[in-house]
């Protein structure tokens, strides 16, 4: 038995790809490269929403002096581009996509290549991979505890100016990045509640990944992380 199936579909042509979710047609397009990436973050996505004794976050998470910071966000609001700058600046690499709680409230890393979107000669949305090695950064190797969770999200004009939040607020600030929210609510709740208990938790809106960064990592600095 199997809790998920999907099915990839070739075109005669070879030219045109189809995918469906247990025989749901999700989507089609052709090309290659997009295809299989949508493909594979289905396939991150369903295991996140069912893995057991874990709790799947939609997150960056760099670790800084033995600790993890968490930026919990959704697609498209610069993750990636964010997480690269602090491994530029020294931060190790754990996700630019899920942050892998257990049941203590450690991070685990998750270190797949970091995903980055640019635009190619004529304009066009492209997507490519980078290593933290590529950015004279190292993956993180071990499992580690939050020290900060961090909300915030690139605006033009944004400042940091920094809200601190309650381990009860960041909590639930949390709940909605959560992949394992509906099938298990009582074992994600507790496992957030641990990890922000312990943890640096503040909330603003800033600018430039390449200055936030530096400004990110001497703000957790100087509150004691």
């Amino acid at each position: 038995l199997t809790d998920h199936l999907f099915e990839l579909h070739l075109s005669p042509s070879g030219r045109y790809f189809r995918m469906a979710k247990n025989d749901v047609w999700l989507a089609g397009g052709r090309s290659r490269f997009k295809f299989i990436k949508f493909f594979d973050t289905l396939v991150r996505v369903s295991v996140g929403e069912a893995a057991p004794e874990l709790v799947f976050l939609h997150a960056g998470v760099v670790g800084w002096r033995g600790k993890a910071i968490v930026m919990p966000a959704d697609s498209f609001q610069g993750k990636s581009t964010l997480v690269t700058e602090l491994v530029r600046n020294g931060a190790e690499y754990y996700s630019d996509d899920f942050a892998i709680l257990d049941a203590q409230g450690n991070v685990h890393p998750f270190a797949r290549p970091i995903s980055m979107r640019g635009t190619d000669p004529k304009g066009r949305m492209t997507l490519y991979e980078t290593s933290p090695e590529e950015l004279g950064g190292v993956e993180g190797r071990a499992a580690i505890p939050v020290g900060a969770i961090i909300f915030t999200q690139y605006d033009e004009n944004g400042r940091w100016r920094p809200k601190h939040l309650t381990p009860g607020e960041g909590a639930m600030r949390a709940l909605p990045f959560t992949l394992s929210l509906h099938s298990r609510p009582e074992f994600s709740l507790r496992v957030l509640n641990i990890a922000a208990s312990r943890a640096i938790i503040a909330a603003s809106l800033r600018g430039n990944a390449e200055k936030f960064a530096r400004i990110l990592l001497k703000f957790v600095d100087k509150c004691g992380y």
